[in-house]
């Protein structure tokens, strides 16, 4: 991972690049565009990194003066810095992400899981056909959900999966696969349809998460982020408020956005900062401020 931010002309090529897709066109034969994109994602990857890492100092750096208070007024220009780089690097991640794109990944969770049909064309696996089917939309589902990408991308993780089970197997190959096409496109329709049902024309919310740190993985193995990609451009993208010393961030987002991360299932603790505030027009930093999550548990 690099060690300094990216300049403006290659964060603007990045960006212009991914908004034209993850990958070139299949018949693009040209090695250079295959470099230019591996590029263009390793700046967007690379960016998102370097912002957990200012925030995982951030967020040490406040426990640390929780328990030593008296080193605090010689640390504030420190975290000052510190807390302005991480605004930086937040403002040019959320270049690389699109808003919609986000809303309607949060209505991937609400799709039902797919049944098997006899239309399914998935008839080359016989008895196996409902596992089948389980496993590419679980793949796909997935994908869509946590990949903070456009939702048609998902559809190359449901291949794979379908892929690994046709095998050597050729004939019904070609009608499993249109088969896969069109229910994944039917899956991106129906998403973005509850999307739309979820948040269009409702109030939007204020949410507030705990920004989870990363864990270094025991024995030199790396480090493990608990935040999904999708996690993670919606914090950079929909951040409004944030407490360092707290470890907590204020989100306004769409109000599907916020029932998921509501939910149970999501990396973060969150809460919803109107539900029952006193004063509904104070400030988001204010209601920020006063919200007391649990302490955290220390794993290491």
């Amino acid at each position: 991972m690099r060690e300094q931010l990216p300049d403006e002309a290659e964060i603007a090529e990045a960006v212009r690049l991914l908004s034209l897709g993850e990958f070139p066109d299949d018949d693009d034969d040209d090695a250079d565009a295959w470099e230019r994109s591996a590029q263009a994602r390793a700046c967007r990857d690379d960016l998102g990194a370097l912002w957990r890492d200012t925030q995982d100092r951030l967020v040490s750096a406040a426990e640390g003066l929780a328990a030593c208070p008296w080193l605090r007024p010689w640390a504030e220009a420190r975290m000052e810095a510190q807390a302005e780089l991480a605004e930086q690097q937040r403002r040019l991640l959320t270049r690389f992400y699109v808003p919609r794109m986000l809303a309607e990944a949060a209505g991937v969770a609400l799709l039902p899981a797919p049944t098997a049909s006899a239309d399914a064309g998935f008839g080359i696996f016989a008895g196996e056909a409902p596992m089948v089917l389980r496993k590419v939309w679980q793949a796909w589902h997935a994908a869509a959900r946590w990949d903070a990408k456009p939702l048609g991308m998902a559809a190359l993780a449901a291949e794979e999966v379908l892929h690994e089970a046709l095998g050597r197997r050729r004939k019904g190959r070609e009608e499993a696969e249109d088969s896969l096409a069109r229910l994944t496109a039917a899956w991106v329709e129906q998403a973005r349809l509850l999307a739309a049902e979820q948040s269009a024309g409702r109030p939007w919310r204020l949410i507030a998460v705990r920004i989870p740190p990363r864990r270094r993985y025991p024995h030199g193995g790396g480090v493990h982020d608990p935040l999904t990609s999708w996690e993670l451009a919606v914090v950079a993208v929909y951040q409004v408020a944030v407490d360092w010393y707290g470890g907590t961030a204020a989100l306004w987002v769409p109000q599907g956005i916020g029932e998921q991360l509501l939910a149970a299932e999501p990396s973060m603790e969150a809460v919803d900062l109107l539900m029952a505030a006193d004063d509904w027009a104070a400030p988001a930093s204010a209601l920020l401020g006063a919200w007391k999550p649990e302490p955290r548990v220390n794993l290491a």
